[in-house]
């Protein structure tokens, strides 16, 4: 009997997520990533991951990397990619990235780029910022990458994913502008675990400290969400601002 409410148990809880969709978020993966090469960083963003719907290309915030010889710099290409100016050598990298902030005002004839005060009939508003990272291992190395990069709403890895299995927990803190986000909600998810790439396979929530432990039950790349929305600061300008952050990584 036990047995068998434990399985219902785990078996609603796998529905419920499935059939919870991704939003509009955005992630940073890499392309083959090689020692002595530079590094191929690839944005995605939209509702199916990897895959992406894609964005404008204006809105992505410059992309560095830190590793153990410090910040490298990356250029844009022709697409929604960045490559690192010099190539990279044995080490674990964090690449940073991250969407500018863009209005959407609803009007009775739909949502408008600006904020509320300049648009008349404005029904609502909300300012949203987007905010990436991904863990990169080269050559064998899982280095500790659980210092901060000082991006407003961050999800630190608090063990390297290269020294998780499938199967495992990979441990994470949820910082907002550097402090702790006491209650964070997190989502995750891993390619492959739908055909469309829509829904979540695992949530949890955080602690006081903003830490949780996400189980990372499939090998394959992943990606971790966590969201945060405070009323705006002049509301008369917008009524909402929200902030959403994404980590990825491998998990073999």
């Amino acid at each position: 009997m036990k047995r068998s409410i434990v399985s219902m148990t785990l078996l609603a809880a796998a529905l419920l997520l499935s059939s919870t969709a991704l939003a509009h978020d955005m992630w940073l993966t890499v392309d083959k990533p090689e020692i002595n090469q530079p590094l191929h960083i690839l944005a995605g963003y939209g509702h199916a991951f990897p895959q992406g719907e894609g964005t404008e290309k204006e809105r992505l915030t410059p992309v560095t990397v830190v590793g153990p010889r410090g910040k490298l710099e990356t250029k844009a290409g022709d697409k929604l990619d960045f490559l690192t100016t010099s190539p990279l050598t044995k080490g674990s990298y964090l690449v940073a990235g991250g969407r500018a902030p863009q209005w959407y005002t609803k009007t009775p004839e739909g949502p408008k780029d600006a904020p509320k005060s300049q648009v008349p009939g404005a029904l609502s508003c909300l300012r949203s910022a987007k905010y990436a990272k991904a863990v990169v291992n080269l050559g064998g190395a899982a280095d500790d990458l659980g210092k901060p990069l000082g991006q407003t709403l961050e999800i630190v890895p608090l063990a390297n994913p290269a020294t998780i299995k499938a199967g495992g927990e990979l441990p994470v803190q949820v910082l907002y502008e550097g402090k702790p986000l006491a209650n964070a909600d997190l989502k995750a998810t891993f390619a492959g675990f739908t055909k469309e790439g829509t829904a979540f396979a695992f949530a949890a929530h955080a602690d006081k400290q903003g830490k949780a432990m996400v189980k990372v039950w499939h090998p394959g790349l992943w990606l971790v969400v966590a969201k945060h929305d405070i009323p705006f600061a002049n509301p008369a300008e917008c009524d909402k601002d929200m902030h959403a952050a994404t980590l990825t990584f491998e998990v073999k």
